[in-house]
């Protein structure tokens, strides 16, 4: 019987090419876009999920309130002494594990000298709790003692070659050097523990002895923790309460904030970079990926649904006489089902050659490793099979539901005709195509405007010829390598600051004003460097001066303030108001001689907050460069020799801060790219669908158009009979998918502090856009009907 199905049906499809090719075509595009954006979507689920402990791992994050003014801050930088402290402590926690990550740093061994940008100090337990495992050296002590470093695969070859590198010794900067006592398997890519050089932590704090002392310092460190067997976060919510209230309570208070721990689960982290609680939440856009997938596979399906069905006056009389002689509509039922099985199987087949064609393009949008066949992953393989049943049965049950319903005596007699409801259910479903196909094409347009908003927006300084050079291994010369650079031909100025311009400012401490009780203080970002600062950057003064070498009190006494500080401490005019800096113990007294416009410090995400700048040169990590306009492959050529001068053994380290400033959005520009491939795909499918449509409609109705032609309608008259039903459809798809669009887009923006305005022409365009394209691929089929001699028509009638 089956295989009797799969004969009428290979015979059915080659019969009918055109359409085949269409439908074959319309859902290969549409399952191969699925099979990426699900590849993509799995990819981002499975991070760190493959440790065995990681239902019981949890990471520790920070909430900080202000109820003067409101503000909530979420991260998930802990302070140093806090790991060692909750394993002592709080006894439903079984381990902590700190894992401290100081950025890109240089190792040295013999004359190899590599930056590493994937490097960091761990605790001793590390390989303990999390599920790296070590290819040489023991995993309960491989990080247990000072100036020990566990390298990967991968990182031992770089520096070894095929040596073992146990027992080596690897220098740090240029301050100590560490042995090794292990190597590890190169870490997978769905990890954000990711680590090629792993120091011990007990190296971090051997060579900073005052952290672990530090309650209320926030660097790169995280902690993690393994809770005890049937232990809760919930439970351990009073315990950390008290913890804060012991340990920090006091500084707190002197701050006039509210300070949280909170426990968020491992497998949180990736899509949740802050917190649970606040900050940054990928997982909208984890489920909107799934929606496009879906929508662009329930697109083909309604090409294929409304192609079939488009077709049942030539169908009709195949299903009345197999009814006449006997045929159940089961029978029937399966009949069309295996159609649309085969087509739903070539489909898949194109479908999987698409994805093998276009996946590297995918991974380079994406920045994904990602592969469709693997020996191991059987779910692909499932997965796989039923798409290929999913897609057969949802887009051939309605077709094999109403095809196998036709009554046979009026089929028989000549008198079928297309049911009215049956008719509505075909135009509401070309309706929601291009609904669906409008949302994701403004999507993608607001996306797109969005990128380019921050891409043109005033920083409030000029980002433009600036670059950040890294101080790592300068030391003490730091202030006569400005000096050299500044000398330089091409070099319009240059400052030392720990202002890290495109990332942030690395210091956050309590300001207030001078005299005022503790709980007024508030955390304020402090910029401690020179004096060149303003002129570097271009950061526009709007009231007062700025520091003056020649005057000895602004390097003791005298602070600069941005107009959000300025505001936050109550002043409307702040020059020679006196304000207090408390950093920890320290109190620095000074006058306001200066307030700068406010300035995007960091991703355009946030907003502004307050920022006080200080002279302190001792602080800086970092020295920014201003370049004149030019060669500037050249300039930092000359720049490089003068740096070898002063650190020979340390290897120049720089980075332009436009570009820095552009990764800051770098998942932005991902979903804007997914967005447009997609809306661009789906408004083909959609288009591919209503031209198959309307060659249909244009058949059946091929003995009015003859007699039309022969009353002396115009061929435009004609055309414009033809794609006037269809016109109607595409209008009322915009009109629904518009206002759905301007909602997804608003909420989407609200997340920003700086955004753009769906303002209605975006609306009108994308409108137009989608209109045009459909009543274009209209035309060709309705032009073409037009065309047909009319006594050729009325003969074949």
């Amino acid at each position: 019987m089956f295989r009797n199905y799969y004969r009428i049906a290979f015979r059915h499809l080659q019969r009918h090419k055109f359409l085949t090719v269409i439908n074959v075509f319309g859902l290969a595009v549409g399952m191969a876009c699925c099979i990426l954006i699900v590849l993509y979507v799995r990819d981002e689920l499975s991070f760190d999920r493959f440790h065995r402990k990681a239902d019981s791992i949890y990471r520790l994050t920070k909430v900080e309130s202000n109820s003067a003014n409101g503000s909530m801050d979420h991260g998930a930088n802990t302070q140093i002494a806090v790991g060692p402290a909750l394993k002592k402590e709080i006894s439903g926690i079984k381990d902590a594990v700190r894992i401290f990550t100081p950025g890109t740093t240089l190792y040295t061994y013999g004359d190899k000298k590599i930056l590493e940008a994937h490097t960091g100090y761990a605790d001793a337990s590390f390989f303990q709790m999390f599920d790296f495992p070590l290819l040489e050296g023991d995993p309960a002590t491989a990080l247990s003692a000072p100036y020990t470093v566990v390298l990967t695969a991968g990182a031992a070859k770089r520096y070894f070659g095929q040596e073992s590198p146990m027992g080596k010794l690897l220098k740090v900067g240029n301050k100590y050097n560490c042995t090794v006592t292990g190597v590890a398997a190169d870490m997978p890519a769905n990890t954000d523990l990711r680590m090629e050089v792993i120091q011990s932590f007990a190296t971090l704090t051997s060579e900073n002895s005052r952290w672990e002392s530090q309650w209320f310092m926030f660097t790169n460190n995280a902690t993690y923790v393994e809770l005890a067997k049937d232990v809760t976060p919930t439970a351990l919510i009073p315990l950390l309460k008290n913890f804060v209230e012991v340990h920090i309570g006091e500084i707190t208070r002197k701050y006039g904030i509210e300070f949280f721990l909170e426990l968020q689960p491992l497998k949180h982290v990736h899509l949740h970079p802050d917190s649970d609680s606040g900050g940054p939440d990928n997982t909208p856009m984890i489920w909107l990926y799934v929606a496009i997938a879906a929508f662009i596979v329930v697109i083909a399906c309604i090409n294929f649904m409304n192609l079939t069905t488009a077709r049942a006056n030539e169908r009709a009389k195949e299903v009345g006489l197999r009814k006449a002689l006997g045929a159940e509509r089961r029978s029937l039922v399966l009949q069309f089902l295996t159609e649309s099985l085969v087509i739903s199987l070539l489909s898949l087949i194109g479908a999987l050659l698409l994805v093998l064609v276009f996946m590297p393009v995918f991974n380079t949008i994406t920045g994904k490793q990602l592969t469709l066949f693997t020996a191991t992953d059987m779910s692909v393989y499932g997965g796989l099979l039923l798409l290929v049943t999913a897609v057969g049965l949802l887009a051939g049950s309605y077709p094999a539901l109403y095809l196998s319903g036709l009554i046979p005596v009026k089929v028989l007699k000549g008198s079928f005709i297309t049911p009215g409801r049956k008719t509505f259910i075909r135009r509401a479903l070309v309706v929601s195509q291009f609904a669906i196909a409008v949302i994701l094409i403004v999507a993608s347009v607001v996306v797109y405007t969005q990128l380019r908003f921050w891409q043109k927006k005033n920083l409030g300084f000029d980002k433009d010829h600036l670059v950040n050079v890294y101080l790592d291994g300068i030391d003490s010369k730091a202030g006569l390598l400005r000096t050299a650079v500044k000398e330089l031909p091409g070099v319009q100025e240059a400052s030392r600051s720990n202002f890290l311009i495109g990332v942030g400012i690395m210091n956050g401490t309590a300001i207030a004003r001078e005299g005022v009780d503790n709980k007024e203080s508030f955390v304020a970002n402090v910029i401690s460097g020179d004096d060149a600062l303003l002129k570097t950057t271009g950061i526009k003064l709007i009231a007062g001066r700025d520091f003056d070498p020649t005057m000895a009190t602004d390097s003791t006494a005298a602070f600069i303030v941005n107009r959000a500080a300025a505001k936050r401490l109550g002043f409307a005019d702040p020059l020679g108001k006196r304000i207090e800096w408390r950093p920890g113990n320290l109190t620095k007294h000074g006058t306001i001689i200066g307030m700068v416009e406010d300035f995007n410090f960091r991703s355009l995400h946030y907003q502004i907050d307050p920022v006080v700048y200080q002279i302190r040169p001792e602080d800086a990590e970092v020295l920014t460069i201003r370049l004149a306009p030019g060669d500037s492959q050249k300039q930092l050529a000359n720049i490089e020799r003068v740096w070898n001068r002063f650190a020979p053994d340390s290897p120049f380290n720089f980075s332009f801060i436009d570009q820095a400033l552009q990764l800051q959005y770098t998942g932005e520009r991902t979903m804007g790219k997914i967005f447009g491939i997609f809306a661009g795909l789906a408004v083909f499918i959609a288009c591919m669908g209503l031209l198959g449509l309307s060659m249909l409609i244009a058949r059946q109705r091929t003995k009015e158009i003859g007699i039309r032609k022969v009353l002396g309608a115009s061929v435009t008259h004609v055309s414009a009979l033809l794609s006037r039903d269809f016109l109607k459809q595409v209008l009322a798809g915009v009109a629904i998918g518009l206002p759905i669009a301007w909602y997804a887009m608003e909420q989407w923006l609200s997340h920003f502090a700086f955004r753009v305005h769906l303002y209605w022409w975006l609306f009108a365009l994308t409108a137009f856009i989608v209109i045009l394209i459909a009543l274009f691929t209209v035309s060709i089929q309705s032009v073409k009907a037009a065309l047909m001699n009319p006594v050729k028509s009325l003969r074949t009638e």
